[in-house]
């Protein structure tokens, strides 16, 4: 089925079939998410062996068990976390912001065959990753965040620059995209799903230039031997000026989803477009000045600037529970035009038995459990209570395997049958699956929380450890009951997408409605993107420049710049 064209301003507008993909954007979508589920079958499924190989009674119990392929328990744990959190996010992210902005906008990219050059390299990268994991997996088992002094092959950093690459073409797409739409529009706002990609890519865009001057600059040249010193404490810095954000550039597009599909999919309006818009802003600004509360373990970071960052951080929890009223208001506004009646009672008339709505339900549950716990790690006092423990790694698969991960899948439930032309193969497997995935995060989460507050450290292989206690093991063995549950619902998911795929032709019936007008009254203030992007990058030197200074500063125990080039003496 083609689109057809009509008149819109100065450029040609395309009308889009509702319940299938024109021919480009079937192509481009349709490679996109297959290639990004395809990621994620390989590192999912390593998730609960490595749950499994932490548990003493499982080690006990099966001695001589070995995690499928990936065999050596750092090499799982290093493609679990850089195909996951990676490349499985980067390169879904990358579709549905294509496919959420044509839509919305209801014209073409601005540049087509620069999305096909972003989307090879991506897939260039994800290869590069693979074939560096599997052939050398002793040296590249550096884990997602790839901290120095352990240096990875060249062929490793190489995958993650054309990641990378491959997300700045995607913003550099949709950021220009929506700048020609509001010149064909003067004086309208973005429908909300595209101001919110552009925010988001906006934060990307400038947050990736720490872990870029990471890699180039100290990493790559040391794993080619071209310096011989780099520096661990510059690094960290660098990594985790992008690492915090990137958490927020995963969650943009589940509140996309949640902000402008959940609504339509429950049969309601939005409670506040602005208060949406708002909340957006604050997490595209508020994002980067907050990742030095993942250093506050580390020496080369003063007390001020600890401080700094902490008070931001705090900040950047503002957007969730504007978020949480919003949405909060919105399903309540569903579960009473469908008859739910009392304080809570509208909340048993939601669509439970759809899958697609109630995994962006479960998903937001996932999110209050580990935004809670975030709030803890947040605070310099609480943290060094369960810094770098299993505590961690509760916190992370409740926020980006609960909420992000699911509302993905969610997504995928009803894209992949448009892509494909068919519909889905099993609903009820389908809400099998989004009810296993949050049973199993939820007890995950509590599982490696529990064990983190009795001294298990995380990134360790702990099922063989000696010096567990009694409560230790206990709950290292509820994760692994945990990673049972999960795997079944890796296994349900690939098995209903997979069908779905090469399944007998079945026509789709129902795909949600995607708004394509903002309301009429945005202020106008919002509108501003030269404003909030100043602010953006002015907030972002001011709260990271002292803390690179400090990374680089002379002081005993930290010489600046700890590598020079091959030969020359450090001073």
């Amino acid at each position: 089925m083609q689109a057809t064209l009509e008149k819109a301003g100065n450029a040609p507008a395309i009308a889009f079939p509702k319940l299938a993909l024109v021919k480009d954007e079937r192509a481009l979508v349709g490679a996109h998410m297959i290639t990004a589920f395809s990621a994620l079958a390989i590192g999912a499924l390593l998730g609960p062996f490595q749950a499994f190989h932490r548990a003493p009674g499982f080690v006990e119990a099966f001695p001589d068990a070995a995690i499928p392929v990936f065999s050596y328990y750092y090499q799982a744990l290093t493609a679990h976390g850089t195909l996951n959190a990676l490349f499985f996010t980067f390169i879904f992210i990358s579709g549905f912001s294509y496919f959420m902005t044509g839509r919305s906008l209801q014209r073409k990219l601005w540049s087509l065959p620069l999305a096909w050059v972003g989307f090879v390299s991506m897939l260039l990268g994800l290869l590069a990753m693979l074939y560096v994991l599997l052939t050398d997996p002793q040296r590249s088992a550096v884990l997602y965040t790839f901290y120095p002094p352990l240096i990875a092959p060249p062929l490793f950093y190489i995958g993650l620059v054309l990641l990378v690459l491959g997300c700045w073409i995607t913003a550099a797409n949709v950021i220009v995209t929506a700048n020609l739409w509001r010149k064909e529009h003067k004086g309208e706002a973005l429908p909300l799903a595209v101001f919110a990609a552009v925010a988001n890519h906006w934060m990307f865009i400038v947050s990736s230039v720490g872990v870029a001057v990471e890699v180039v600059a100290l990493l790559l040249p040391a794993s080619l031997g071209l310096i011989t010193r780099t520096d661990p404490q510059l690094s960290r810095v660098l990594f985790w000026f992008f690492g915090h954000p990137l958490v927020y550039y995963w969650l943009v597009p589940a509140y996309i989803s949640i902000y402008t599909l959940l609504p339509n999919q429950t049969g309601v309006k939005l409670f506040s477009d602005p208060l949406a818009r708002v909340a957006f802003l604050m997490l595209m600004i508020f994002a980067l000045p907050t990742g030095v509360h993942h250093l506050f373990a580390d020496p080369g970071v003063s007390e001020v600037n600890k401080a700094i960052h902490t008070f931001f951080t705090l900040l950047v929890a503002i957007p969730s529970f504007m978020t949480a009223f919003n949405i909060g208001a919105t399903l309540e506004a569903a579960g009473r035009a469908r008859g739910g009646r009392g304080l809570f009672g509208w909340m048993a008339t939601l669509q439970w038995n759809d899958p697609v709505v109630a995994a962006q339900l479960i998903g937001l549950i996932l999110f209050m459990m580990g935004g809670f716990s975030g709030l803890i790690q947040a605070s310099a006092q609480l943290n060094i209570t369960v810094h770098n423990t299993s505590w961690v790694p509760g916190h992370f698969h409740q926020t980006v395997g609960g909420i992000v991960a699911l509302t993905y899948i969610g997504i995928a439930y009803w894209l992949v049958p448009m892509i494909r032309g068919r519909a889905l193969f099993s609903k009820k497997m389908a809400l099998a699956q989004v009810y296993t995935w949050g049973l199993g995060m939820m007890l995950f989460g509590h599982t490696m929380a529990e064990s983190g507050l009795n001294g298990v450290p995380r990134r360790s292989l702990t099922g063989i450890s000696p010096f567990l206690n009694e409560a230790a093991k206990f709950w290292l063995n509820g994760a692994a009951v945990a990673g049972v549950i999960l795997l079944i619902s890796v296994i349900l998911l690939l098995i209903n997408l997979g069908a779905t795929l090469i399944g007998a032709p079945r026509p789709v019936t129902d795909a949600p409605t995607i708004d394509t007008r903002a309301p009429e009254r945005v202020p106008a203030i919002l509108n501003r993107w030269g404003v909030w992007v100043g602010i953006l990058v002015a907030l972002t030197l001011i709260a990271w420049l002292p803390v690179i200074a400090e990374a680089l500063s002379v002081t005993e125990g930290f010489q600046i710049l700890r590598w020079l080039p091959s030969g020359v003496p450090v001073p």
